[in-house]
């Protein structure tokens, strides 16, 4: 038996009105003289996109073919609004493409599916529900929604399995399972068949011919396609240096190649034999033939499918069965999805946004328990082995030039404990929040700010136990008010290197930030006070000194241990210098100099280096790098 679905006219949906068209369920994609050129320093722009035409429409499976470098990824990259042609324009049912409504009913899958790998199956899904369906949709109704997605994907048995034990097909079909969410009308996928063998491409194929056959319009790229993943494409569409080659269907490839004296072998794969043959002295000849594009010779409106083909496609394989049956989301309120689409919004709140993702922060460290043991026991080990160097040493006036030593380590160990944890961590999260971002889970920002404070909780803990236990063995003085400043003062110093962590994350990747790391912390380490003192620098360079956090949270060590008007220090020797804790705040350039000021500079500092990640990390997210 035969199934077959009939294409949507493309100019009777033109005719529509623009309300209407807000809450349409299908899209038919066109594109007319696109062009796409990277710029160099030097070198003339190259061209990767020479003027090329198309269009794939609702309910067929569109794959994207050619030669490595033939410009695939850019072509679905500009489809999918991941990046802006130089020239040309996009139709969605013969109308200029609204990108902000077009973002709003559309989902990129990049080939980097990336998924937090510490979460269940069930879980993804539960947090992509509370971000992507907006509060119009009930708790029930979500998970409903949720429940016949697992059931569908067949992915039933493996709903309480956290990601990383998940196989290679199981992830994928959870990435294309958690954008289905929200029932996207246009898919694009790049290359999701990479990386895995030939059944479980199989099964992927079988998943997205699926969903086209749903209404959607699904547009993959593949790099090498084989006879058997062909048999379930309705769409080719062939580049060769960056120009359309081919567009139309698999079964007329064959014929098609053959008005060229191109004859395919009968045992040889028509789809191999076109990339192979689509060379400098062929693509021309096709190009030309084809008008880039233009011509629809070679599209079939009507699409048959084979059932045979279709039935064989799980014969071999142990996994659940795929089972698409009525997908569509909850129903929302016809008059707020059209206010939705007009202001373009996100689904939820930024508030919702934060807190559901500073949830998912939390229970993403908490199930990483050896990660948090090693960072506490680090915090604890390193204080007692220090706490042993410097044991009693606070209460003698004969130890002052040590117990300042003292002072700046422990600034020196938290301020790299801090930064050095979230440059690491943070960038391996960036293709996750790549993807996320752009299919409008949730905004920049609502990201950012649920990375931080999840962030402080446990670097909080660890400092206070590193300050507890270093002050009382060092022998400072047991008052109250001295040990909250001390502690306060090593506090704020973390939480300010591990912004300046989220900005060395959101600019580099995990390799070159841990190359170029110090490069951002080693200029306040020099302009700390410690090293050279600001009346000894030359007058040019003395402002840096007003820049450095490290200078300001030493201040604020020195105030807690000998400000506040400490009494005489014992004195274990024949004479101590610095027997009147004053004298040696007067050395240090610190006397005179209030705590309240130093709190101030942290917090202005830390608001600047808050502005530039999150503006970094915006910029981050729009590249792919």
């Amino acid at each position: 038996m035969a199934a077959s679905i009939s294409i949507p006219d493309t100019q009777s949906d033109s005719q529509e009105t623009n309300s209407t068209s807000l809450v349409e369920d299908t899209f038919n994609i066109s594109f007319e003289n696109i062009c796409y050129k990277v710029r160099g320093f030097i070198k003339e722009p190259k061209v990767i996109l020479d003027g090329v035409n198309g269009q794939f429409s609702a309910g067929e499976l569109s794959v994207l073919m050619g030669q490595s470098g033939a410009g695939k990824s850019s072509l679905l990259d500009i489809l999918a609004g991941y990046t802006k042609p130089t020239s040309g324009r996009i139709l969605l049912n013969g109308r200029v493409r609204n990108e902000k409504m077009f973002r709003r009913r559309s989902c990129y899958i990049l080939q980097e599916d990336r998924i937090q790998d510490t979460l269940t199956v069930e879980e993804s899904l539960n947090i992509a529900a509370e971000l992507k369906l907006g509060n119009q949709v009930s708790r029930e109704q979500k998970q409903e929604r949720i429940k016949e997605i697992i059931t569908s994907l067949g992915i039933v048995s493996n709903r309480h399995t956290r990601a990383c034990n998940l196989s290679g097909g199981q992830k994928k079909r959870l990435a294309i399972g958690l954008e289905l969410v929200t029932d996207p009308a246009i898919m694009f996928l790049d290359e999701p068949t990479s990386g895995l063998d030939s059944s479980t491409a199989k099964q992927i194929m079988y998943l997205l011919h699926l969903l086209a056959r749903q209404g959607r319009t699904v547009v993959i790229s593949i790099h090498q396609p084989s006879a058997a993943l062909l048999s379930l494409v309705d769409r080719l569409y062939g580049i060769a240096a960056g120009k359309c080659a081919y567009i139309g269907s698999v079964r007329l490839l064959r014929p098609f190649l053959e008005q060229f004296d191109l004859v395919c072998p009968l045992t040889h794969d028509p789809v191999d034999f076109f990339i192979e043959k689509s060379g400098e002295k062929t693509q021309n000849d096709l190009v030309k033939k084809l008008e880039n594009g233009k011509s629809i010779q070679w599209i079939e409106n009507t699409i048959e499918i084979d059932s045979d083909i279709v039935d064989n496609i799980f014969k071999n394989s142990n996994s659940d069965r795929i089972c698409l049956t009525s997908l569509p989301p909850p129903k929302e309120d016809p008059t707020s999805k059209i206010l939705m689409a007009l202001k373009s919004t996100y689904p939820t709140t930024s508030w919702k946004q934060f807190s559901v993702l500073t949830r998912r922060a939390c229970l993403l460290l908490w199930r990483n328990p050896s990660n948090i043991l090693m960072i506490t026991s680090i915090h604890v080990l390193m204080a007692l082995f220090v706490g042993t160097l410097f044991y009693d040493i606070g209460w003698n006036a004969s130890y002052v030039r040590d117990n300042y030593n003292l002072l700046y380590f422990c600034l020196m160990f938290i301020m790299f404990t801090a930064f050095s944890s979230v440059s690491v961590n943070f960038p391996e999260q960036i293709p996750i929040i790549r993807r996320e971002h752009f299919n409008r889970w949730y905004n920049a920002g609502s990201y950012y700010f649920s990375t931080l404070v999840s962030c402080l909780p446990l670097q909080t803990v660890c400092t206070l136990l590193f300050s507890g236990i270093t002050y009382y063995m060092a022998g400072q003085p047991l008052e109250a008010k001295r040990f909250f400043i001390y502690s306060l003062t090593l506090l704020l110093v973390s939480y300010v290197a591990l912004i300046i962590g989220l900005f060395n994350g959101s600019i580099l990747n995990v390799k070159n930030g841990v190359i170029f790391g110090p490069f951002f912390i080693m200029p306040f380490t020099i302009f700390s006070g410690f090293f050279l003192r600001l009346c000894d620098a030359p007058s040019y360079i003395r402002w840096l000194f007003h820049l450095s956090f490290l200078k300001y949270g030493l201040s604020g060590m020195v105030i807690s241990i000998y400000g506040m008007d400490r009494e005489k220090l014992p004195c274990t020797d024949l004479f101590c210098y610095y027997t009147y804790p004053r004298q040696f705040l007067k050395d240090n350039e610190v006397e005179g100099v209030e705590y309240w000021t130093v709190v101030l500079a942290l917090f202005i500092i830390a608001f600047v280096f808050i502005l530039c990640a999150y503006i970094a990390l915006k910029i981050r997210l729009k590249c792919k790098w």
